[in-house]
């Protein structure tokens, strides 16, 4: 989400300092109303990276949706897409409810069917990318047969444990409204964000439009529900990046750990490379 002009507090973007220290790449390049997915997000990856080999320079990769590092380190092929085809999809999933495209994909795989079942968006792209290839997703398929990430990536996932894990939220909250989160969201919103296709899903503003809406009684009500939905996340990219990330090194975060203690274990897990 950080490729949004607009999106600054509620994505943690780097800040101007932190821009000035560092080269950052893909902040800052989209407007709102643009769309962005994994695909676009790995055709430009893998341009820069193709840059930094040719400079001899090395990249990080940090942080992030679950997916749009694993399309880039695993160098996985992108899958095909139609426009058509997905708006024809949402539309009858919108009439018809979900029944009859879940029918379609229990009679290819009932595994798959049961696997995406209750994620809406899961199911219309599953359907999509058969009807497409005649075979479903890769993510699925891969279940059955690993991949293997490129040789010249290191993974390495900072792992709290849960409950200094949640408190790492609570306090990045708090810390986020500080810095003028509510009013960042109330001018997004201002300025078209509930239409734009992709920004829009970007975490925690939706809960905030529903404080200035009057959805949500107070500033407590709003810090609770924004720390519930972002441990609900935060617990889903636990479990993908244990899983889905085969070879990666877990590095736990302990509490208290200053910043210097944290680059030493990013260093040892790194082999001071």
């Amino acid at each position: 989400m950080q490729v949004y002009r607009g999106l600054t507090v509620g994505v943690a973007k780097p800040t101007p300092e932190e821009r000035a220290r560092f080269h950052y790449h893909l902040v800052d390049i989209r407007e709102l109303h643009e769309p962005w997915n994994a695909n676009l997000h790995a055709l430009a990856a893998r341009q820069i990276l193709a840059t930094a080999r040719n400079t001899g320079r090395r990249v990080i990769l940090a942080g992030g949706t679950g997916l749009y590092a694993k399309t880039v380190i695993y160098g996985l092929d992108l899958e095909p897409s139609d426009k058509p085809l997905a708006a024809a999809l949402e539309d009858d999933w919108r009439k018809n409810g979900p029944g009859g495209l879940t029918d379609e994909l229990r009679a290819f795989d009932a595994s798959l069917a049961e696997r995406v079942a209750g994620n809406p968006r899961r199911l219309l792209r599953t359907i999509e990318i058969l009807r497409l290839t005649g075979d479903a997703p890769r993510w699925w398929r891969n279940t059955r047969q690993p991949e293997t990430a490129a040789p010249e990536w290191r993974q390495i996932v900072l792992m709290p444990e849960p409950a200094h894990h949640r408190q790492l939220i609570e306090e990045r909250t708090r810390a986020m409204l500080r810095a003028g989160w509510i009013e960042e969201a109330r001018d997004l919103y201002a300025a078209g964000l509930a239409q734009a296709p992709t920004a829009r899903q970007a975490l925690g503003y939706a809960t905030i439009r529903d404080y200035l809406d009057g959805r949500l009684a107070s500033l407590e009500a709003l810090e609770h529900a924004l720390v519930a939905q972002t441990w609900q996340y935060a617990r889903r990219q636990r479990t993908w990046f244990r899983h889905q990330h085969p070879g990666a090194q877990m590095v736990p975060v302990e509490p208290g750990a200053a910043g210097r203690q944290r680059l030493d274990q990013l260093l040892a897990a790194c082999g001071r490379r």
